[in-house]
């Protein structure tokens, strides 16, 4: 009985763990970054086989951010796109997995955001040390699956 006491203790301590990272997303505008995010480590996937690739670019007056998910499990899941840069974080609707792959675009451009692209501010990115742009890739849990940071182009 006790076995079975601290194994369900195990596993509500989980799906609160899970859960407190899923909760302050606000869609509508991007929270200041924090020091934890920045401090990950880029280009790690955590999930067995998920990968990302991320391709950013600044110009003068527009910040664009494309997320690529690949061997996303499940293979038809649920995932979200959350971006941070200097701008701050902003999270993605949720996207529906085609054969394990998700598409996630970011951008500052009126008719890309018209065409479904995730609504950023034109300084969202700036140069700064380390990545300029690190990306997560969200479970329908909001459990991170994939990480990936870059340096963006800058026109």
């Amino acid at each position: 009985m006790q076995k079975l006491h601290l194994t369900l203790s195990m596993l509500a301590l989980s799906a609160v763990v899970a859960g407190l990272g899923a909760c302050s997303d606000d869609l509508s505008a991007p929270s200041a970054p924090t020091a934890a995010a920045d401090a990950q480590t880029p280009g790690l996937a955590t999930a067995a086989g998920a990968s990302i690739r991320l391709r950013c670019e600044r110009r003068s007056n527009r910040s664009r951010i494309s997320v690529d998910g690949r061997g996303l499990t499940p293979p038809t899941g649920n995932f979200r796109a959350r971006v941070t840069a200097s701008g701050g974080t902003v999270t993605s609707a949720p996207e529906r997995a085609v054969r394990g792959e998700a598409e996630f675009d970011f951008d500052s451009n009126r008719n890309d955001i018209l065409a479904g692209a995730t609504r950023i501010a034109a300084t969202f990115i700036t140069a700064r040390s380390g990545p300029d742009v690190v990306a997560r890739i969200l479970n329908a849990s909001g459990q991170v699956v994939a990480t990936q940071g870059a340096e963006c182009s800058f026109n």
